[in-house]
């Protein structure tokens, strides 16, 4: 039987779902997100997503899931299987984590990982702002988190494959969108080469392993095996799960993980 996949547009959506929830589930609980993402549902319709991105047919026999996407199933029935989480006790195990400013039990922004030198930080800080920038996109003003936290990135991909989806389904009737669409997915290629896939397994693994089979270990895991699938969808190395964290300094940078009310969202600039 012949494998079945998901059309482009439908692809682009089910990925977008699947950055949504990483976006959210790595800011501060609160019931509105839990409820945005389906927390108290067993993350059905990210659970969807995540299957429509697999390969299917009408006999397992004949199924094929190529190596990097192999962790998916396994990451998407975790997910699936965890008991709803209580605000109250979920909260108190992301600041546990996570920590109120830059450099908790584990560091959540990108630049803090690397090379020690004096010129690494500022640099990707300027080409992470960059790329949103080139969407009119920029952190909100009254946002306390850095651009480079992880659900910020998340975020942005988020963005980068809903503006794919939409740009797919206009091609046929607008062949003039196409320079933007190649635009976009260079985008988002490029922004997995140079930043979420550069550390985000070593976040993700972090996270794995400081939380085992708790819910932001359920998260971590997730977004290790996503990012290893992206990384291979769009041709690029990931990078490596041991990343080390920059020596700690003193440092005035406003607090990385945001009130509990709000962390961070982009937004059109006017």
């Amino acid at each position: 039987m012949a494998i079945l996949l998901p059309s482009a547009v439908d692809a682009a959506l089910a990925r977008a779902v699947v950055y949504r929830l990483l976006s959210i589930g790595f800011q501060p609980p609160t019931r509105a997100r839990l409820d945005e993402i389906g927390a108290r549902d067993r993350f059905r319709v990210v659970t969807a997503a995540l299957e429509h991105l697999l390969p299917s047919s009408e006999t397992s026999a004949s199924a094929s899931v190529s190596a990097d996407q192999s962790g998916l199933p396994s990451a998407a029935a975790r997910l699936a299987s965890l008991t709803p989480p209580e605000v109250d006790a979920l909260s108190g195990r992301y600041w546990h984590l996570f920590g109120h400013t830059t450099r908790g039990l584990i560091c959540a922004c990108e630049t803090e990982y690397g090379p020690d030198n004096g010129f690494h930080q500022p640099q990707q800080l300027a080409d992470i702002s960059g790329f949103y920038l080139a969407f009119g996109l920029r952190p909100m003003i009254a946002g306390e988190a850095r651009s480079d936290h992880i659900a910020c990135e998340c975020e942005f991909m988020d963005f980068l494959n809903r503006k794919q989806a939409h740009l797919l389904d206009r091609l046929d009737a607008d062949p003039d969108v196409r320079e933007t669409l190649e635009v976009t997915e260079l985008a988002g290629r490029s922004f997995l080469r140079d930043h979420l896939g550069r550390f985000g397994r070593a976040f993700a693994a972090r996270v794995a392993a400081e939380d085992g089979d708790g819910y932001f270990g359920a998260l971590g895991r997730l977004l290790l095996a996503f990012v290893d699938a992206e990384c291979a969808r769009v041709g690029v190395e990931a990078g490596p799960v041991d990343l080390i964290v920059r020596p700690e300094e003193i440092d005035e940078t406003p607090m990385a993980c945001g009130s509990a009310d709000e962390l961070i969202q982009i937004q059109r600039r006017p």
